[in-house]
């Protein structure tokens, strides 16, 4: 039991400094704030490929995943976004019932520990929400096969997506890069889940 514990939070820790290292420049992290007191979502995907050409994940790589969940993070207009607001914890049935939509299970508990409790939302109703808004996004026919994307394709992939999405303005998203490849994809949205500019309203 102990073991897998023990990979599970390595593998929660990898994800969190590969993808961490790619957060914006000017992007504060204020720490706990009162739940419910930001602006927008910031709904982001990863691109599982390019993770697991660094990492072996046996619970997220070799399964042909391509664009996939990595969370819903509250955020302000000026970039600085609240985190770890409350102790709520996770029930085991919330857990089993929730950790599908993740690619890597792992990742329910940091998700709703970081950034759900922020949310001012019960964690059903936010796990429900992060789903609802990955599904709203449709994904490129292009990038629905599990291929390397050189971080020189950025503007290739962020115009395929403003394409493919009714109402997802171009500045309605940011495509990252780590390691010479593409990351993951950030949208910005509203508490609803529409599209909207990251650009402060």
């Amino acid at each position: 039991m102990e073991g897998r514990r023990g990979a599970a939070l390595a593998a929660v820790i990898a994800v969190a400094a590969w993808l961490g290292s790619a957060l914006p420049a000017g992007a504060r992290d204020l720490g706990p704030r009162p739940p419910g007191q930001f602006d927008y979502y910031v709904l982001t995907l990863t691109w599982v490929p390019s993770f697991c050409a660094t990492h072996h994940d046996p619970q997220e790589c070799g399964h042909g995943l391509t664009f996939a969940l990595h969370g819903l993070w509250p955020e302000n207009e000026n970039g600085d976004y609240p985190s770890s607001c409350t102790h709520e914890a996770l029930t085991p049935a919330l857990v089993s019932e929730n950790q599908g939509i993740y690619a890597s299970p792992t990742l329910i508990q940091h998700e709703w520990s970081k950034h759900g409790t922020c949310s001012a939302l019960p964690p059903g109703d936010y796990f429900k929400l992060s789903d609802d808004d990955r599904k709203r996004v449709v994904i490129p026919e292009a990038y629905r096969s599990p291929v390397t994307l050189k971080a020189r394709q950025a503007k290739a992939v962020a115009a395929a997506f403003v394409a493919a999405n009714m109402g997802l303005p171009a500045d309605g998203l940011k495509v990252v890069t780590a390691n010479g490849r593409v990351s993951e994809i950030r949208f910005c949205v509203t508490r609803e889940g529409a599209f909207r500019s990251c650009k402060p309203q």
